[in-house]
């Protein structure tokens, strides 16, 4: 009885609670919804309740009406006084055991609504989507082709290369003692909301040499993960969360990233993500050329092994 009257009274100061907020959503934020169903989504979004909840109330709504059937009193499960009172003490501990630990949660949940995941979306349907699929022999694999054929030369993957450091910041020319830079690929020019926008891809030769053969690569960084690094050095946009949550986001964006990528047709045999510590243990910087070098190697064994 004690636990069903606890209960009882968590989820009566909770409604309570609910109802302040609405109140408060519509009188504070009402130009944030639509006035035809402002009410409604106020509501709605307001006494929404996860699954978990929402079977532990049905479970305890159960429990007391069948302790209601054995006793035959309806009082043995209400909340009394001395429950009631305790009200105010909930409102003022709900967020008690809320943390900076809430926000990496938060990040990792897969609603689509945090920093990473649009930083993900847009680069994908803003950039990837438009500048890499075949539309009139002007995809990304034709111009490697094209590229190959006039230049003599290999590629050590037929995908575009992303780097994508986990300090974000990659140099405008990729610095490597082991890469110099070749010729770019042919520029495509798409509409693009009324503007015709040049999409360009950078090519890179490997100085050394995989089983005897020299490999050009078709690379560039992250460029939303280059921005994310910029907003941060700067005091306009830059928030303590968001420098405690770098690298949280640096991970959501390169899974939701890669998920895209591959459920996206025209992306999916399109792109190469490189994720990798922008350092060593000993703090040195990580040479991109060396993993390049271990991409070819580890494509070049899974061929051999097919082919055995």
């Amino acid at each position: 009885d004690t636990s069903i009257r606890l209960v009882a009274t968590l989820f009566l100061a909770d409604l309570l609670m609910r109802l302040y907020r609405s109140g408060v959503e519509y009188v504070k934020y009402s130009r944030n919804y639509l006035l035809e169903d402002r009410v409604w989504t106020i509501l709605r979004r307001s006494f929404s309740y996860d699954h978990k909840h929402t079977y532990l109330a049905l479970f305890f709504v159960f429990a007391g009406l069948s302790r209601i059937s054995i006793t035959g009193d309806f009082r043995a499960v209400i909340p009394t006084v001395a429950y009631l009172v305790q009200i105010p003490l909930y409102w003022f501990f709900y967020d008690l055991s809320r943390s900076t630990l809430n926000y990496s949660q938060w990040i990792r949940d897969p609603h689509g609504l945090d920093y990473a995941a649009g930083m993900a979306s847009n680069y994908v349907h803003g950039y990837l989507k438009l500048s890499l699929p075949e539309r009139e022999d002007d995809g990304l694999k034709h111009r490697m082709a094209v590229y190959e054929d006039k230049h003599s030369v290999t590629f050590g993957v037929d995908r575009l290369v992303i780097l994508m450091p986990d300090e974000m910041f990659v140099n405008g020319k990729l610095e490597s003692k082991l890469l110099e830079k070749a010729e770019p690929l042919e520029t495509r020019h798409i509409n693009r909301a009324g503007v015709y926008r040049p999409f360009k891809h950078a090519v890179y030769r490997l100085k050394e040499k995989i089983n005897g053969k020299t490999y050009y690569f078709a690379m560039e960084g992250a460029t939303p993960l280059l921005s994310f690094y910029d907003s941060m050095q700067s005091n306009l946009s830059a928030t303590w969360q968001m420098r405690e949550m770098q690298r949280e986001i640096w991970l959501k964006f390169y899974k939701h990233l890669k998920e895209l990528i591959k459920t996206c047709p025209e992306t999916r045999n399109e792109v190469e993500l490189i994720a990798y510590n922008a350092h060593d243990n000993q703090g040195n910087l990580i040479d991109v050329g060396e993993l390049l070098i271990a991409l070819v190697l580890n494509r070049t064994k899974a061929i051999d092994e097919l082919s055995d």
